[in-house]
């Protein structure tokens, strides 16, 4: 595939970063003005990471060669579905749209809100486009730039984006799960009752990344089943090997969710077994007080001051057993008691 880019449109910018990769030999950061020239060396792979809120790059998607409608159609709807197609008419590329976590400039452990990250794949070059900062793009410029890859090509650097936000979403689910342990121990301890909303604040954000991470897992069953003609061997068999974390990463989120879900019944269960010892604590001191409050309320009633009811004692006290065996037969006929 022969890529050509006119100078006067090329969104300088809107790159986020740009990266060379030679067949041999190791890989280096572009300079901005020598991104064209890069582009046009058969001898090179090149990633490009572009900033999609930026106008340049924004118009910029719309004259290029580089990438093909279907992405530019989806990005404009403001599709953030995961998927994963193939499309024939621009040398059987890749086009991509994944969930990647958005670069939170603090604790990385706490809640991780989703972003969309759009890319297309050929043979010699990957061109990624965000509208945020995202986790694991940043983290695959720092470990270029740092030497810890050095990817050939541009399929490896796809299959080394996958392992790093893999490795993204497992650190996110070793913290949920201790924070799980710690509600769990806690319940179990009977010292206090964790905290409702850190139970369901875990439910449902597993409920969140298994929506969002299961079709994608599917999408790339799909691909295994239909690559494009330039994924050799081994880059089949790294696809598997990704596909097979994904889907224990997916198993993953279930089983969270599920303790999730659990906790919060057995903590109901709790609570309404404490409420419950409570209610008898309080029934109880009323069976206890019934006899002195029956007393004190029967000799302390005043009938010589009342019109008609002078000297009838007794009177009231049918009038009271026979209100009293009303109210019981009404709650023994509604099956109460």
């Amino acid at each position: 595939m022969e890529i050509t880019q006119t100078p006067s449109t090329f969104p300088i910018a809107g790159v986020v970063f740009a990266w060379a990769m030679p067949a041999t030999g190791n890989g280096y950061e572009i300079p901005l003005f020598e991104i064209e020239a890069t582009l046009n060396d058969p001898n090179f792979s090149v990633w490009l990471h572009l900033n999609l809120s930026n106008t340049q790059v924004q118009r910029w998607l719309g004259k290029t060669t580089l990438v093909p409608e279907r992405v530019v159609d989806l990005i404009n709807e403001g599709e953030n579905l995961s998927r994963i197609e193939r499309i024939e008419k621009l040398d059987d590329c890749l086009l991509m749209v994944m969930n990647d976590f958005h670069q939170e400039f603090g604790d990385e452990s706490a809640d991780a809100t989703l972003g969309t990250l759009w890319a297309i794949i050929t043979p010699r070059l990957m061109i990624s486009l965000r509208n945020n900062p995202l986790r694991t793009t940043d983290k695959l410029r720092f470990d270029l730039r740092n030497g810890q890859l050095n990817p050939t090509s541009a399929i490896e650097l796809f299959h080394e984006l996958l392992d790093l936000r893999a490795e993204q979403l497992r650190s996110l689910l070793v913290y949920l799960s201790a924070n799980m342990d710690d509600l769990e121990e806690n319940l179990l301890k009977g010292r206090e009752f964790p905290e409702h909303e850190s139970i369901g604040r875990i439910r449902i954000q597993c409920s969140r990344l298994r929506r969002h991470f299961s079709p994608e897992l599917i999408a790339l069953h799909r691909l295994l089943k239909r690559l494009p003609y330039w994924f050799s061997d081994d880059d089949k068999g790294r696809l598997q090997d990704d596909v097979d974390l994904l889907t224990y990463l997916v198993q993953e989120i279930n089983g969270l969710y599920d303790r999730a879900k659990v906790l919060q019944d057995e903590q109901a269960a709790h609570v309404a077994e404490f409420n419950a010892r409570n209610l008898q604590v309080l029934s109880v001191m009323t069976v206890i007080f019934l006899p002195m409050t029956l007393i004190t309320g029967v000799m302390g009633m005043n009938m010589e001051d009342l019109p008609g009811l002078k000297g009838s004692f007794y009177e009231v006290m049918v009038l009271m057993a026979i209100a009293g065996a009303a109210v019981y037969a009404g709650l023994k006929l509604k099956r109460i008691i």
